[in-house]
């Protein structure tokens, strides 16, 4: 399978092996015989391309690493209606996300503790050995560090249970910064479904007025929007529905004119 696999162009190894089932692009890249990485920054590259020229991408992300071959790239042969599906599917994302963005102004503080981990997984955190060191005024000060460095350097997480479209200024952005020497962390990160304003984002990024720049430790910003964005892309707290979409074959009739 392997020697036939690699003659196969990505495109054609997903319309062959999934169409039914989603797969993971480590085993793709093991059927193709090609490097993981190499796999994944072809599919996203394609993904970047089909959106800059408005048509369906040969593909679907279905989860973390997974991957479906898109059977709607193949009926692109009318380009209106096409985009007319893309533009449905798109309201549909956005009244999902305004709905997504409710259900998590209901969550109490567990719940929200419980979402704020999950975020951290996506965010390749070693959530499995974060540590809760406070909780108050509706937030979870959690202990943890990222996989990517090995987990040599501690990270203060404050996860900030706010009402609907509470706004989050610059006064907890300097709290969180001045809790890192307390733990011998050199970084901060607010997971919030408040909104953070833009003093608070001038003050995460070490702005001390409006141009100057100071060196601090870094507070990263995960307000709503964010958080959203990482749970949709992970298909998390979302359901992916595919719908069959039936468009005529201009070639296959005009094929049987010719032949009349």
């Amino acid at each position: 399978m392997a020697d036939k696999a690699t003659k196969l162009t990505l495109r054609e190894w997903l319309a062959q092996h999934a169409r039914a089932e989603p797969v993971h692009y480590k085993k793709i890249a093991e059927a193709l015989e090609r490097d993981p990485a190499s796999v994944s920054a072809s599919l996203s590259i394609e993904g970047k391309q089909a959106q800059e020229d408005n048509r369906p991408a040969y593909f679907q992300r279905v989860g973390p690493g997974l991957y479906q071959y898109n059977d709607l790239c193949e009926g692109a042969v009318d380009e209106e209606l096409i985009a007319e599906v893309r533009t449905r599917a798109d309201d549909f994302n956005r009244a999902t996300r305004r709905e997504m963005r409710h259900e998590i102004a209901k969550l109490d503080l567990e719940g929200f503790d419980d979402l704020a981990r999950i975020v951290l997984l996506n965010v390749r955190a070693r959530v499995e050995e974060a540590e809760e060191v406070d909780i108050y005024n509706e937030t979870v000060v959690l202990l943890t560090s990222w996989r990517d460095d090995g987990g040599r350097s501690p990270v203060v997480v404050y996860a900030k249970k706010c009402d609907y479209d509470e706004k989050i200024g610059a006064d907890l952005i300097r709290e969180i910064r001045g809790s890192l020497p307390t733990h011998q962390a050199n970084q901060g990160v607010l997971i919030t479904n408040g909104t953070v304003t833009p003093e608070g984002k001038q003050e995460a990024l070490g702005y001390a007025g409006r141009d100057i720049k100071v060196s601090v430790p870094p507070v990263h910003i995960m307000d709503i929007d964010i958080i959203l964005n990482v749970l949709l892309e992970s298909r998390t707290g979302v359901r992916a529905k595919n719908v069959e979409v039936l468009l005529l074959d201009h070639e296959f009739f005009r094929r049987l004119r010719h032949s009349s």
